[in-house]
């Protein structure tokens, strides 16, 4: 399953204009099948890419690669385009937008990078945008196992591995046994994101609850793509936000409290130990066992959740991934420098880039908390943290049930701003409109927008 995203129709609405419009579909029409042309006569003389700095970490990560790349492949190098934004949205999509117009034109860059939600990956890949690297994979018999394969096949529509995911995030909430039990909140009723929900409006509900639900909303702004509410259809083109977990949930949202809008590892372990919020779920989610719970571990029992979708799965979020141009007459090399960028290699020899979000490769993510654990020179958290912690105990345990989660994905999604639900009812969470007016409104936009 491939999950949905939100809505400003800014630039990729722009951008894929030129993806060829089709009408759009109705409640019993048969999913359009992902049609791919054949690969143009190869030559594989070069290899372009594009990326980004919009993202630090990735950018460095790329950055390593081209270089590392470059020296092991002197007589065929690759040729970045780096775009440097100054932190500038309007610089990023007006680069953005140039480089869809040549790749639509059948120029352009050989491999594409997605490191934000500035460019809608399922919508591309469903209009034929990038190329099926299944026979290239196949036919070197590439090694799959030590991936996570349910994150990998986020990457496949209709047996064509048309993106590689690179990076990814779980909804992995973290917070103390004194805490359920103070609140009554009960992990075992959140087998679905129904039961999650239960739980949640009884905490909100209760007169004279000081803990919030979260350590802060930002926690919760996915919730309509963890859930796996399929509001948003690519292959009938159509949306329906009738789901009634979208209202819920939202309330749910509009009822966090924002506690300093943050919501890193260290402020949400003191913010469960102070009895100010009940979940904290770390920005960086590799931070997860090594801080939340290990800063727990220190004062308290931790207890780890995932937030499950509707059928008790765990959804992914691709973060950091790549394609190819379907016109690109540069496919074997294009796939030598992916096979670089998912080697255990290069992965661990990146491994102070690898706390943003977790690796697909499972290998990665041991390494990571290893070297974190026993190889690190540096303290895991500042002596002078707001919340006063003077250690923190990561525990092995902790990890190994996180990696047991991992291996429950069950689904993905591709952040994407023109399909984010909860930004699409912004006007609700404003008071500027009723919830079932502002659903109205959306779910009309993301009709046309899924139908272009």
């Amino acid at each position: 399953m491939k999950n949905r995203r939100s809505t400003r129709f800014c630039l990729p609405l722009a951008c894929l204009l030129a993806l060829t419009a089709c009408a759009p579909g109705d409640a019993a029409a048969e999913p359009a099948p992902v049609s791919v042309p054949p690969p143009v006569e190869q030559t594989n003389t070069e290899l372009h890419i594009f990326y980004t700095d919009a993202d630090a970490i990735q950018t460095s990560t790329l950055d390593a690669a081209v270089t590392q790349y470059n020296q092991r492949h002197p007589d065929n190098p690759v040729t970045a385009e780096k775009i440097f934004t100054d932190g500038s949205d309007t610089v990023r999509d007006e680069q953005t937008r140039r480089m869809l117009a040549e790749v639509m034109a059948g120029e352009g860059p050989d491999l594409i990078f997605f490191v934000d939600d500035s460019m809608d990956v399922e919508k591309m890949a469903r209009r034929g945008v990038f190329a099926d690297l299944e026979p290239y994979f196949a036919a070197d018999g590439f090694d799959w196992s030590g991936y996570n394969q349910a994150v990998m096949d986020g990457g496949v529509w209709d047996g064509q591995r048309l993106v590689i995911p690179l990076e990814y995030k779980m909804p992995i909430l973290y917070t103390t046994q004194t805490a359920l039990d103070e609140t009554g909140f009960s992990v075992e009723n959140c087998a679905t994101f129904d039961g999650f929900l239960t739980e949640a409006e009884k905490l909100q509900n209760t007169p004279g609850q000081t803990r919030s639900l979260y350590r802060t909303f930002l926690a919760f702004k996915d919730f309509a793509q963890y859930a796996a509410i399929p509001y948003a259809d690519y292959a009938r083109q159509r949306a329906d936000l009738s789901y009634p977990e979208l209202e819920r949930g939202l309330t749910v949202y509009q009822n966090v409290t924002d506690l300093y809008y943050d919501s890193d590892a260290v402020n949400g372990a003191g913010g469960i130990r102070d009895g100010l919020a009940l979940w904290c779920c770390p920005v960086f989610p590799p931070e997860g066992p090594l801080i939340a719970a290990g800063l727990i571990n220190t004062f308290d029992e931790p207890v780890m959740m995932p937030i499950r979708d509707r059928e008790g799965g765990i959804q992914a979020k691709i973060t950091f991934s790549v394609a190819a141009r379907n016109s690109s007459p540069n496919l074997q090399n294009a796939y030598e420098f992916i096979k670089f960028l998912l080697s255990e290699e290069f992965q661990l020899d990146t491994l102070m880039w690898r706390y943003q979000d977790f690796s697909v490769l499972d290998a990665t993510n041991a390494e990571y908390f290893r070297f974190n654990t026993t190889d690190r020179t540096t303290a895991l958290i500042r002596p002078d943290n707001s919340p006063g912690f003077q250690d923190v105990e990561p525990r092995q345990e902790d990890f190994d049930t996180l990696m047991q989660y991992a291996d429950e994905i069950s689904g993905t999604f591709y952040p994407v701003e023109q399909t984010q639900f909860v930004e699409m009812m912004q006007d609700c969470l404003d008071g500027e409109a009723a919830y079932d007016e502002a659903a109205k409104t959306a779910e009309a936009q993301l009709t046309i927008y899924l139908s272009e």
